[in-house]
């Protein structure tokens, strides 16, 4: 097994996983502004260690989710639910509000990136099921992301990650029932 490496957005998210696993190697991005330096290392660690996105649930952590996982190839993915990553006073969102419960929940279930995907999730399926064009689509996909631990999604996000980490069918209408 490969060294792993943390990727989180800043210093303390940084700080916030050093203080439950006081060992773990963590690389920042210094928040939404991902610089070509940190990519490249990234990019450079890739070839002896293993990269876990651990980003914050909003739209900048999304953001650096989809840059780096078009840079970098052995890339996994953690995610922690959006309603337990609030600040005290709900003005604010990242990993470093979370509790050490929810953290270790979310890296309890890292997903790996498929590169040649045996998904049988295609967009009319998606459809049929009403995860798309459907005034309930909204609702049943953050039931279906948060059972399935893939983070927020919308319809097109929903289709590429469920694709990008081999979900199939079954397994979509399993948590659906």
């Amino acid at each position: 097994m490969r060294p792993k490496v943390f990727v989180v957005e800043g210093r303390n998210d940084s700080n916030r996983l050093k203080l439950i696993f006081p060992n773990i190697t963590v690389v920042t991005t210094n928040g939404s502004a991902i610089n070509i330096e940190s990519v490249e290392l990234l990019k450079e660690l890739d070839s002896t260690h293993d990269i876990i996105l651990f980003l914050d649930p909003d739209h900048a952590g999304e953001r650096i989710r989809r840059l780096l996982s078009k840079e970098v190839k052995n890339i996994y993915h953690a995610f922690l639910d959006k309603e337990v990553a609030y600040s005290k006073n709900r003005k604010k969102i990242g990993i470093e509000h979370a509790s050490e419960k929810d953290i270790l929940e979310a890296l309890k279930d890292i997903k790996i990136v498929s590169h040649e995907s045996k998904s049988d999730i295609t967009h009319p399926f998606l459809f049929e099921m009403k995860l798309t064009g459907s005034k309930d689509s909204k609702m049943l996909r953050e039931r279906l992301s948060k059972a399935l631990k893939i983070g927020y999604v919308n319809g097109k996000t929903l289709y590429q990650r469920l694709r990008m980490f081999d979900i199939s069918q079954k397994q979509v209408i399993e948590v659906l029932k």
